[in-house]
């Protein structure tokens, strides 16, 4: 399945130019957030999910010029929430990117696992 990359929040950029600029280190990716909301992405003006219900660590990687940001979403923890949007937040509370899917809705025992890809 061919994945596509999603725009890095402005904020975001505007950490790593700081970074680049002076020296210092980036704010790492360490959340994924989940939520019900249906706002379509503008990456120069969200800061936050819509309604946001969860969020948990994250792992990454990294190959080339893109950054993996996975994590997994239990039916326990959507608690009921039926899944439309999805956010990587850095561990200064940067939303980095956002995304919006097609409704999910989850039994307690089932699971969903994603992964967020940003090319730099």
């Amino acid at each position: 399945m061919t994945q596509q990359a999603i725009a890095v929040t402005h904020d975001y950029r505007h950490k790593v130019a700081l970074a680049a600029a002076n020296g210092t280190a980036v704010p790492r990716a360490a959340f994924m957030a989940f939520g019900s909301g249906s706002r379509p992405y503008a990456p120069e003006t969200d800061t936050a999910l819509e309604a946001e219900f969860v969020r948990v660590p994250t792992t990454n990687s990294v190959t080339g010029p893109e950054l993996t940001v996975s994590a997994v979403l239990t039916g326990t923890a959507a608690a009921g929430h039926t899944l439309r949007e999805v956010g990587v937040f850095a561990a200064d509370g940067t939303l980095m990117g956002r995304r919006v899917l097609a409704p999910k809705a989850f039994e307690p025992d089932t699971g969903f696992e994603l992964d967020i890809i940003f090319e730099y």
